[in-house]
């Protein structure tokens, strides 16, 4: 019987990435809980590699792995989930993220619009919960500010 609650963020760096941390810090307030945070460094490209000395995608990810992994702790550490755990994955997203939530089995997954589309189309119908942050923009939110909703109008 599991006892530790695991909970993966797919991690992207920028205000989204910021938004999902501090939700996953939210969720994982108890000593419980294992926090996988993963960033995904995308090896597709739409160029050929040129030249015999032409890197391969996935040779040039591995170089940019040890960078991303330290970017990625002091982000961690700015928020305060230094107990979380991070991690470097890279290829294809879905196929990457899939291998990763396959050899982890985590309970929930913390994501947005955006990470979302990194997860495997389909999921198991035993597998993690999605935990999914709504994240609307500067002008949306500016929109409901001026224009609120009103109750019981369609």
């Amino acid at each position: 019987m599991k006892t530790r609650q695991r909970i993966l963020v797919p991690f992207t760096h920028g205000h989204s990435g910021s938004a999902l941390l501090r939700r996953a810090g939210e969720i994982a307030t108890s000593a419980d809980v294992e926090l996988l945070v993963a960033s995904v460094l995308d090896t597709r490209s739409v160029f050929d590699p040129d030249g015999p000395a032409a890197l391969l995608p996935g040779e040039r990810a591995a170089r940019l792995a040890p960078a991303e992994q330290k970017r990625l702790e002091h982000d961690l550490k700015r928020h305060g989930l230094s107990r979380a755990e991070a991690t470097v994955i890279w290829g294809e997203p879905r196929t990457a993220l899939s291998g990763l939530i396959h050899r982890w089995c985590p309970d929930k997954i913390v994501c947005d619009g955006r990470t979302r589309r990194m997860l495997p189309a389909r999921m198991p119908e035993d597998g993690p919960e999605l935990v999914m942050l709504d994240r609307n923009g500067a002008m949306a939110r500016l929109a409901g500010f001026l224009f609120p909703h009103a109750a019981g109008h369609a």
